[in-house]
Parts: structure tokens; sequence; C-alpha cells
């Protein structure tokens, strides 16, 4: 699946500020230059600009503008949360490396889940935003329907992975958002220090007769990650 056309924008407008081509304090363009520019509506150049925003790179002042508040990113990974697509985004945006892929152990994730640990293959790894870990994965894979490593290697996602080689895709996805503290060994793999507060997100994901499928679970230190979500009034 290619990348939404905002955040092509957005990106495109990100290296522009990380590069110089604009300064702190600088005005970026108009929503109406970018739709001219790129061919593109209101609403996805009003989206792209969102990103910096919610990434602290611009600020949006009324009459004057948006203006470029910060040369550099901060080390954090921010989630647009509107839909089923944006849940599935993260895991095509945020790179996974493996770090390991085995038979679900008895004590982990699946037990939690109330599930047989000897139907489950679990994967281990870190999210990352180019070169940044923003985030550790664990990943539950129905053994009926577990993918080569090689070929979760080869495809954005362990869900595209399952789509191309048995067909199956999620029809529903379950969100469980917590917060935590890191403990000794997760700490480490994040480079941060034990007790640090963390995020934790529990996805299920379920075929189109509601069947359990695949299951992950993501931790994300608090400076490294944000949900973002925008709400628009209804009309009466």
């Amino acid at each position: 699946m290619a990348v939404p056309r905002y955040q092509q924008i957005a990106q495109m407008l990100r290296a522009a500020i990380t590069s110089g081509t604009y300064k702190v304090g600088d005005l970026l363009p108009t929503e109406q230059e970018l739709c001219a520019t790129h061919g593109i509506s209101r609403h996805t150049a009003r989206d792209a600009l969102r990103l910096l925003t919610d990434a602290g790179l611009v600020t949006r002042k009324r009459r004057a503008g948006t203006v470029v508040a910060a040369s550099a990113e901060p080390a954090l990974f921010v989630q647009p949360l509107g839909g089923f697509q944006d849940l599935l985004q993260y895991a095509r945006t945020a790179r996974l490396t493996i770090l390991a892929y085995v038979p679900a152990p008895t004590d982990g994730m699946a037990r939690d889940l109330g599930l047989m640990p000897g139907d489950w293959r679990e994967l281990r790894g870190l999210r990352r935003d180019g070169a940044k870990v923003v985030g550790l994965t664990r990943i539950l894979i129905r053994t009926d329907c577990a993918p080569l490593q090689a070929e979760i290697e080869e495809t954005p996602t362990v869900a595209d992975a399952i789509e191309a080689r048995f067909g199956l895709t999620p029809s529903r996805i379950d969100q469980q958002i917590s917060a935590m503290v890191l403990d000794s060994r997760n700490a480490a793999l994040l480079g941060c220090e034990p007790g640090t507060a963390a995020l934790r997100t529990r996805r299920t994901y379920h075929d189109a007769k509601g069947v359990l499928f695949l299951a992950s679970e993501s931790i994300h230190p608090a400076d490294r990650f944000v949900y973002s979500m925008s709400f628009n009034r209804e009309r009466e």
C-alpha cells in the first residue's frame, strides 16, 4: 500500500525544514499554494501541515500562516489516529527490525490473551523511525497462517505478508492503550533508564468471521511517540 499523499507532502516539507530550506521563523507555503503546486485537495494540504504541527516543527496562527518553529524534529513518532487505515499505517511507516521469530513461549503474550501458545508463533522486534528506535514490538501469529520470516521482511507489515501468502485480511482491529514503566530488560533494548514512563498499545486482528489470527503489543517511551486525533463538529 502506498504512503498516503498527505504524509508524502509532510515528509517533503519536513525534509525542507531540516535541510534549512525553511528556517525558524520562515513561513511555509499556504494550503492554497500547496494545492496548486502539488495538485492536491485542501483537505490533504491541511492534514500534511497538521502532522508538522503535531511534531512540533511548525505553529499555525490565524492570519499569520504556518511558521517554522524548530529546525529539528523532537525524538517523537506521531501517528494520526482517525480510522482503520491509520492503525495499519503505523506498521507500514515504523520500520520493523526482527530480533526473534519463534514458537510462542508459554509465559508470554499468548498466556496474557488466554491463547494456547502451541498454536501461535511470536515475533519480537524493534520499531524504527529512520535510524531512531521508537519502540518494541511483540507480534503473535496463528501458526496456520504464519509466513516465513523472509516473507515478513520483504513486505511492509506482517499483515501484508499474511495476506500475500494466505489471502487473509483483518476485518476488525481492537485496540487497548495503557500506561506503564519500563523494566530493566525493555529499558536496555530501548536505550532508556529503568522506570521510564512508556505507552503500551495492544491490538488484536480478526478475520471476516471474527476469528483472531494476529495480535501485537508495542511499547514506546513517552518521549518518542504520540497519538494524534482530530475531531470535526457534526452539522445538525
